[in-house]
């Protein structure tokens, strides 16, 4: 069994804690909507990433209609990127 030869000192232990923290999550302001998301995701809201559409948002129903009701998990449709030729 490995066995150290000598203690670990307080600064060298420190040192490697250094990265053990909580980092704060960053946000951006989207140029368009003004509201705030995170770098590098889809803005839900509108359901744009990089200047393109990635998610449709359909439309809702009519009321009185004999169909069931949409809910939020049926209430949009992701776009599959294309393939280049």
């Amino acid at each position: 069994m490995a066995v150290p030869k000598q203690k670990v000192s307080p600064s060298r232990r420190n040192m490697r804690r250094a990265h053990d923290r909580a980092i704060s999550q960053s946000f951006v302001e989207d140029k368009k909507s003004g509201e705030l998301r995170r770098p590098h995701h889809i803005d839900l809201s509108t359901g744009m990433y990089r200047g393109k559409q990635i998610i449709v948002k359909k439309a809702k129903k009519v009321e009185g209609s004999d169909e069931a009701p949409v809910t939020e998990a049926t209430d949009t449709k992701t776009i599959e990127p294309q393939e280049k030729k």
